[in-house]
């Protein structure tokens, strides 16, 4: 036994402490990103920081913080990591060349950020994909779709493409394309229009609801129907106020 302890006592003195110091060092980062970086999102939430901003800081913060933990147990375990380092250098630039999309949708990140084009609870449309804004990420935004889809949009396609933001202002438009009778009179039929949509209160009066003439033909009347609205109400009004316009022509056709 004695000789067993002569044996493994001077590697055990050597690498001991290394272990046990690379083991403190991974505990102490593993409560960093928990108890640190976790609640300093949900602080930066619920104050007045820009919560888009606190979502890309808070991912980034978290992926250093990991890659020095990496770092400093290679440095307690005796591995050099300024050879490491530059050797990781040599071998970072042969992956940037590799990764140049994914260093371009950091970038892009930075500038998404920097000029605040879309914000989380935004609903965008980015080429095919439309929803709402759920997380920011360094290399991609994460947007829910209204069927609760999820859906990553690299970075790169907010800052070189056509980003339609359904949110961004107070106000929208909404508007009704409506078939009327040739003999339909057009005076009444645009005031009752008008009258409808004065009645519903999610409806603005400033600017005033609007009916103008789009087609007319021969055997063919159809009316354009415009009225401005809260943008949270939009959806709403653009789905029921159809039914609720139908109806009063069909009115008017009956009384005719």
């Amino acid at each position: 036994m004695d000789e067993f302890w002569h044996t493994v006592r001077g590697p055990v003195l050597e690498y001991g402490p290394r272990a046990l110091g690379a083991l403190v060092i991974l505990v102490a980062g593993w409560l960093a990103v928990h108890y640190l970086v976790t609640p300093l999102g949900r602080l930066a939430v619920r104050s007045r920081f820009d919560p888009s901003v606190a979502s890309f800081l808070v991912n980034s913060a978290r992926i250093v913080l990991l890659v020095v933990v990496f770092l400093g147990v290679l440095q307690q375990l005796g591995i050099q990591t300024a050879s490491l380092l530059t050797l990781l250098g040599t071998a970072g630039l042969a992956i940037a060349l590799s990764l140049q999309g994914s260093l371009a949708n950091f970038a892009s990140g930075l500038l998404v950020l920097s000029f605040r084009m879309v914000r989380l609870g935004d609903l965008v449309e980015v080429g095919d994909a439309r929803g709402r804004v759920a997380e920011m990420l360094p290399f991609h935004v994460v947007l829910v779709t209204a069927d609760n889809q999820r859906i990553t949009v690299p970075n790169t396609l907010l800052t070189n493409g056509a980003v339609r933001n359904h949110t961004t202002l107070p106000t929208r438009r909404a508007q009704w394309t409506l078939p009327v009778a040739p003999d339909a009179d057009l005076a009444a039929v645009k005031e009752a229009l008008r009258a409808r949509l004065r009645a519903d209160p999610r409806i603005l009066q400033d600017p005033a609801p609007n009916v103008y003439v789009q087609e007319w033909t021969q055997d063919k009347r159809t009316l354009l129907v415009t009225a401005w609205t809260a943008t949270a109400d939009y959806q709403e009004v653009q789905q029921e106020m159809l039914e609720a316009l139908v109806t009063t022509l069909e009115g008017l056709r009956r009384k005719g």
